[in-house]
């Protein structure tokens, strides 16, 4: 009698479309409310509110690094909220929402007379808490819809075209509402009208992802991990160590980037109304990206597209200075070359931490997406914190002021180096660490195919009566310290 044929397991489905559209649109409110933090907020409160560039720098430094206590907290919760009866990734960004909208209005909606470094501490402390209650759980549920390596980039590309429809909405404010930096109403008008989008669109996406978004199931076999055991495993996680530090590296240059970018423009190259254009054409060109960064990561790799992606940013941004102040057109031209790159490191980079999640989980025998997502989120919020700190603080040191409108040449100097050149050591960094990065779509193949079937041996032996294939349990393989995982766990 012949060998049966052997078991060819079914391919892997894809997430459904209504599935993607209601999981993407929350990012809308969010990168609505979030766009002001990285373009307008140094520019509002050091213009518009007269807080110190130097007293703001310590502000935004202590105000993000609070989140070291709050990202991890808030993961942790996440993990272990599995009896909740809405779930454990859905309950806790339904609760950080109007967390997160009263940080807007403290924020956004800031008066001259009663805002001072103390108010701005305090109500950014508020507002970062209710990003953390969002966005972790939200991060964990994007990794959890899909195990496989190109799907998960399909969920952050959604993701991310929703943010950059937010970006764009949030962009274009000064033109629906008037106002904008280097214009005599400043920023004010701008910061509210974003402030009242965002808090009403709030509400409507939390109905739309609480009805069309299933919530992933909890899976457990670990045999009940303490928690110090497994940030032990974790740390010794190094394809996830290493986007981690990459991620962080190239988040600071974004943030001295966007710290000072209005300022540059308004300041440095003399542009006064029509400053906020070339950044305009900068987010409308990232938004054109999303498409482009998803195609050519599925047709070769998601590390080496993110570091080609970055190197032809980092390449357009250098040709500003060669732009004499005044020249509108080409500073638009520059800046809009250089926003197609700008999707690549939101989509690719939280796609790959996706992905390192799954040896995580292989080491820990249960998934803990939400604990690993706290991590990645620290080290971007601990890389903008810094970024915002180098950037103003550079510009302090150079005499920089950003109320007066006849800054002398040394302080236009000091803008220019800290918007163009000082980045770039953060982004050559994040390049070289990205460059050979071990996780390749053959290796977490491997990984999650391992992962899948621990899981389903682990429903199996729950069920009385039913032999599994495997011959016994799976042991929990030892932490792999080598930078491509565990490739000999077979």
């Amino acid at each position: 009698m012949s060998d049966p044929a052997p078991h060819t397991p079914a391919p892997p489905r894809a997430v459904p479309q209504r599935t993607l559209l209601g999981y993407g649109q929350l990012a809308l409110p969010l990168a609505i409310a979030d766009l002001p933090l990285d373009i307008y907020l140094t520019t509002f409160y050091g213009t518009d509110l007269g807080v110190p560039l130097a007293a703001m720098a310590w502000v935004i430094l202590i105000a993000r690094l609070s989140d070291v206590v709050t990202d991890p907290l808030i993961g942790i919760l996440s993990d272990r909220s599995g009896n909740w009866s809405w779930g454990r990734r859905k309950s806790w960004v339904l609760l950080g929402i109007p967390i997160k909208m009263l940080g807007i209005y403290a924020i956004f909606f800031a008066e001259p007379e009663t805002t001072d470094a103390t108010y701005m501490l305090v109500w950014l402390i508020v507002l970062y808490l209710g990003w953390t209650m969002i966005s972790i759980p939200y991060g964990a549920w994007g990794a959890e819809l899909s195990g496989q390596y190109h799907e998960r980039s399909r969920i952050t590309g959604y993701r991310t075209g929703f943010g950059m429809l937010g970006v764009f909405i949030a962009a274009i404010a000064p033109v629906i509402v008037g106002g904008g930096a280097g214009t005599p109403e400043g920023l004010t008008p701008v910061m509210q009208a974003i402030g009242w989008g965002s808090m009403i669109l709030f509400p409507l996406s939390a109905l739309a992802i609480f009805w069309l978004v299933p919530e992933p199931p909890v899976r457990s076999i670990s045999g009940g991990l303490t928690w110090w055991q497994g940030l032990k495993i974790a740390s010794r996680n190094g394809p996830f160590l290493r986007i981690l530090i990459a991620g962080s590296i190239g988040r600071t240059g974004a943030a001295i980037n966007g710290t000072v970018v209005l300022w540059f423009f308004v300041h440095a190259l003399s542009l006064g109304p029509a400053a906020g254009l070339p950044l305009f054409c900068y987010l409308i060109a990232a938004v054109l990206g999303v498409p482009i960064w998803v195609t050519i990561a599925k047709a070769w790799n998601k590390h080496r597209t993110l570091v080609v992606a970055t190197a032809i940013g980092i390449a357009f941004f250098g040709l500003l200075f060669f732009v004499p102040q005044g020249a509108l057109i080409p500073a638009c031209a520059i800046l809009f070359l250089a926003g197609l790159s700008g999707s690549a490191a939101p989509i690719l980079g939280a796609s790959i931490a996706a992905d390192v999640i799954d040896l995580d989980e292989l080491h820990a025998g249960s998934s803990r997406a939400g604990l690993l997502i706290a991590f990645w989120g620290m080290g971007q919020k601990a890389g903008a914190a810094f970024g915002y700190f180098i950037a103003l603080m550079i510009l302090s040191s150079f005499g920089f002021d950003a109320t007066s409108t006849t800054n002398d040449a040394t302080a236009l100097m000091g803008l220019t180096l800290t918007y163009i050149v000082v980045p770039w050591f953060f982004y050559a960094a994040s390049i070289v660490l990205l460059w050979n990065f071990p996780l390749t779509p053959e290796r977490q193949a491997e990984i999650r195919a391992m992962v899948e079937a621990r899981a389903a041996h682990g429903a199996a032996e729950a069920v009385p009566g039913v032999v599994t294939p495997l011959g016994g349990p799976l042991p929990l393989p030892e932490a792999d310290t080598s930078e491509d995982g565990p490739r000999n766990h077979r």
